[in-house]
């Protein structure tokens, strides 16, 4: 599953809207999945949204949200996050708002007649693409009038502004469809504040893996009416002027990675440098937002340091780069190079901890094991990392996690017979699962941790090398950044609503 509306854009780029009313349809179309009142809870809805939201914060380690006193209720907006995992990133806005949320999905996903009714239970509607045929470009032009039409009675909208998904984590070019929406259903009120454009920054800490940081960021909102009487004169001046805007008001919001030559650099530096750079910055959290403030300056210093002394930073990237391939060679993680591994008190802690817990892990793992590996297995053939997580979300709360537990429910009850045996047993499953998923990533980190810390203590030179070589790049980086008042200086421009 993928939210795009590429296939829209195109279409509007290149159409002109013959709608005399916001409210008025196309009636001799006929699309399947084109519903009018999209913007009404079903049955369906009822049933499945509590059940898919308990589930999907559960899919995220940790999760923060900025910036949401921003979000008007009761008001036509139109949300433009950065478009880099599929379909995740619209259930993520979905999710975080305090109204229901339209938004595109593929057509090709609509044309079984049970499919097309769930996913417009949850609030999907189909866009075409190009690859579709050419003759069914044309059915966007409905799709067009309800997007309208769900901003003129004041409903919440999600289009994704660079109409398909990357997998860098940079903001591409825009496309213009979703500013042609946006003063269509502007109109009536002409320069008058109505539709508001709020651009949003999503940080994944990881694509595809479960368990992992989410970071979102609601920047202020943009007035359609700001545009409008430029739009009366120069419609396609007004597009560019507010899709410039947009883009200008992502960037803060997200990480905009620019560099070609020094993206994986920048990327491995986050890790390795962003502790340091809140000691710089004097920022004494090391809460998501902190981080991600962090990893902003550290890219706008990188960014200025590339024009003022590219070799400098070439330099910076081939230590860095060699750095990770020691790391992976010894199937490690930064932190461990960090902190130095675990002393041998240490270690033997966390291996009596893990003993004792053994049990917990064992029952967790037997009761869910295959509910949590199966989808991960099933997603392996699948080309475009940025679809998995879109594919094993669905998977596993539709299929794996309710099918098993009601099995194994059904088997303790017949074989134990007292209901609340049986009702104890599910209600354990998946708390049990999570103490074992946590169980298994401290026996990797306790594994991992001992074992540099032991190389460490027996004097190995690769190991030792490691760290020599990441106290070079901090130091490195130190000097590249500069502790200058130039860099001070930035704090007003990066730190967006700080």
């Amino acid at each position: 599953m993928e939210c795009k509306d590429s296939g829209l854009n195109r279409y509007l780029e290149k159409t002109i809207f013959v709608s005399e009313s916001n409210s008025i349809y196309m009636a001799q179309s006929k699309v399947t999945g084109a519903k009018r009142n999209i913007h009404k809870r079903n049955w369906f809805f009822h049933l499945a949204n509590h059940y898919f939201e308990l589930f999907f914060y559960q899919y995220y380690s940790k999760m923060q949200v900025w910036g949401l006193e921003k979000v008007a209720k009761k008001e036509p907006v139109i949300f433009a996050p950065n478009h880099q995992n599929a379909m995740m990133d619209a259930l993520i806005v979905l999710f975080s708002v305090p109204q229901d949320v339209v938004f595109l999905a593929r057509a090709d996903m609509f044309k079984k007649g049970l499919k097309s009714f769930i996913l417009n239970s949850l609030k999907m509607l189909p866009v075409f693409r190009q690859r579709d045929g050419t003759s069914e470009l044309a059915k966007n032009q409905e799709i067009f009038d309800i997007t309208v039409n769900l901003l003129n009675q004041r409903h919440y909208l999600c289009l994704m502004p660079e109409g398909n998904h990357g997998h860098h984590r940079r903001l591409r070019p825009l496309v213009k469809g979703m500013f042609r929406i946006a003063f269509k259903a502007q109109e009536p009120h002409g320069n008058k504040p109505f539709v508001k454009i709020i651009p949003t920054g999503l940080d994944l800490g990881h694509y595809v893996k479960q368990n992992q940081t989410l970071l979102i960021n609601y920047g202020d909102p943009i007035e359609v009416s700001d545009y409008w009487d430029l739009y009366e004169e120069n419609t396609a001046r007004a597009i560019n002027a507010i899709k410039d805007r947009l883009a200008r008001d992502m960037k803060p919001l997200m990480i905009n990675i620019e560099t070609e030559e020094f993206y994986e650099a920048v990327m491995g530096l986050r890790t390795i440098f962003n502790e340091r750079m809140r000691e710089i910055l004097e920022i004494d959290g090391s809460k998501l937002r902190d981080r991600f403030v962090a990893d902003k300056h550290m890219i706008d210093c990188i960014d200025k340091a590339i024009e003022k002394d590219e070799e400098k930073v070439r330099v910076l990237a081939g230590k860095v780069t060699g750095y990770y391939e020691g790391v992976e060679s010894l199937k490690i993680r930064d932190w461990v190079v960090r902190d130095k591994g675990y002393g041998f008190g240490l270690s033997l802690w966390r291996y009596l901890t893990l003993m004792v817990t053994f049990p917990f892990f064992l029952f967790g793992f037997v009761t869910n094991g295959i509910s949590y590996f199966l989808p991960v297995f099933l997603v392996r053939k699948i080309k475009d990392l940025q679809f998995h997580a879109s594919v094993k979300f669905p998977i596993a709360l539709l299929i794996t996690f309710p099918l098993l537990y009601f099995l194994q429910t059904l088997l303790v009850g017949f074989l134990t017979g007292p209901w609340w045996i049986w009702v104890a047993y599910l209600v354990s499953l998946y708390p049990m699962g999570k103490i074992a998923l946590n169980w298994y990533i401290r026996w990797k980190k306790t594994v991992a941790g001992s074992w540099f810390g032991r190389q460490l203590r027996r004097r190995q030179t690769e190991a030792w090398k490691l760290v020599e070589l990441r106290k070079e790049i901090v130091g490195l980086t130190d000097e590249i950044v500069g502790l200058t008042e130039e860099i001070v200086g930035l704090t007003e421009e990066i730190v967006v609503g700080q």
